[in-house]
């Protein structure tokens, strides 16, 4: 999925778009079982798994490739606080969408996330000026 996103995407900002619709893209699933990777992680957590750190690995691969992506869109200073922020708010959409069964929500959550994404790519244009 993110070597598809990679070859795809124009740049970066529309290869972090492309996460975020995910919410979109598999919001049946994730009004029914929340994010699998969270509830992997979760559930392996609660009992202290031995294979919670493999599971965990998934969430850095996500956080690793939006820290790169977050690098070239011009905030290499805040990078991985911004790959944190985003996965952190998607892992809330899901869970809550899983409680409330709400379309309505994710597609909000959704149309924020692009809105605050498109607010830090005009931040970096205007910075270069």
């Amino acid at each position: 999925m993110l070597d598809l996103w990679e070859r795809e995407g124009k740049d970066p900002a529309e290869r972090i778009e492309s996460f975020i619709h995910i919410l979109i893209a598999n919001k049946a699933d994730i009004k029914r079982y929340g994010c699998p990777v969270g509830t992997l992680c979760s559930e392996l957590a609660k009992l202290s798994h031995v294979n919670l750190a493999a599971a965990s690995e998934l969430f850095t691969l996500f956080r690793v490739w939006l820290h790169r992506q977050f690098e070239l869109l011009g905030h290499k200073k805040d990078a991985d606080t911004l790959a944190m922020h985003l996965l952190a708010r998607s892992q809330g959409v899901a869970t809550l969408a899983s409680a409330f069964r709400d379309d309505a929500f994710i597609r909000r959550e959704v149309d924020l996330m692009c809105e605050w994404l498109r607010a830090l790519s005009a931040r970096r244009v205007s910075a270069k000026k």
